[in-house]
């Protein structure tokens, strides 16, 4: 493997409803930019490894089954463990940046509250 940087600000607006692309997966890591505009929410999910999430640009709330929310700013970092659910909302008026890592490969799925995988980020398209 090769090693690559990035430049994570300088990475062109992600079109809605394709708010991820991909940077660098193996069969046990991945990273990620993770762009949204003000209002995109995405669905209630969790995932089977540990992620992290570092906020780049913009305001990210994380709202959580309780109802809990807390913003991610600009500068902060939020480490997510295996199996808690999330659901990730710009609540900021500019375009969100987010670089991610999850410790599992690309493309493994994400689960809804029933157990379910959780798919195309449709819900971003329709909740702006």
């Amino acid at each position: 493997m090769a090693v690559e940087f990035f430049d994570v600000m300088h990475e062109p607006e992600l079109e809605a409803g394709h708010s991820k692309k991909v940077l660098f997966s193996s069969d046990h890591f991945h990273t990620w930019i993770h762009g949204d505009y003000p209002g995109t929410k995405g669905p209630m999910h969790r995932h089977t490894a540990d992620e992290m999430f570092y906020c780049a640009q913009g305001e990210c709330t994380f709202t959580f089954p309780d109802g809990t929310r807390k913003a991610l700013k600009a500068g902060h970092v939020v480490v997510v463990p295996k199996g808690e659910f999330y659901e990730l909302e710009n609540t900021g008026d500019e375009y969100m940046i987010l670089l991610g890592c999850r410790a599992e490969p690309h493309k493994k799925p994400r689960f809804g509250r029933k157990g379910e995988a959780v798919g195309a980020n449709t819900r971003a398209l329709e909740n702006r």
